[in-house]
């Protein structure tokens, strides 16, 4: 099992932009592994990764993001019926199909593909 401590302390130290892309990257593995078939054991720790990411980034920017939220929810639900549909390949493929969308959006609400922040 990961060291959540460990990881919480380094994701803490980075920019908020940088948070959110660990995030957008943490749901494309998600996107990834869910598809696989090693992903039984896999994705409950990238679901717990990723809730863990998206905690701190709401905790630190203390609003109330719409989208975040509904994120929260999504990735909650998934880790809760993870159990009961890991072997379902239409349902892991609808979790991979929607983890790759949030992927993107939360790459997008970084910044970190803009043009000012490539060039710096």
């Amino acid at each position: 099992m990961p060291n959540w401590s460990a990881i919480e302390a380094i994701f803490v130290r980075q920019p908020h932009a940088q948070q959110l892309g660990e995030l957008a990257a943490c749901l494309a593995r998600l996107n990834s592994w869910s598809q696989k078939n090693a992903n039984r054991e896999l994705v409950p720790v990238l679901l717990e990764e990723s809730l863990l990411y998206l905690s701190l980034v709401q905790q630190k920017n203390e609003t109330n993001n719409f989208e975040l939220n509904q994120l929260q929810d999504l990735l909650q639900g998934w880790k809760q019926d993870w159990i009961n549909i890991w072997d379902k390949p239409t349902e892991t493929a609808r979790i991979a199909s929607a983890a790759s969308n949030w992927s993107q959006r939360v790459l997008d609400m970084s910044g970190l593909l803009t043009s000012e922040s490539m060039s710096a």
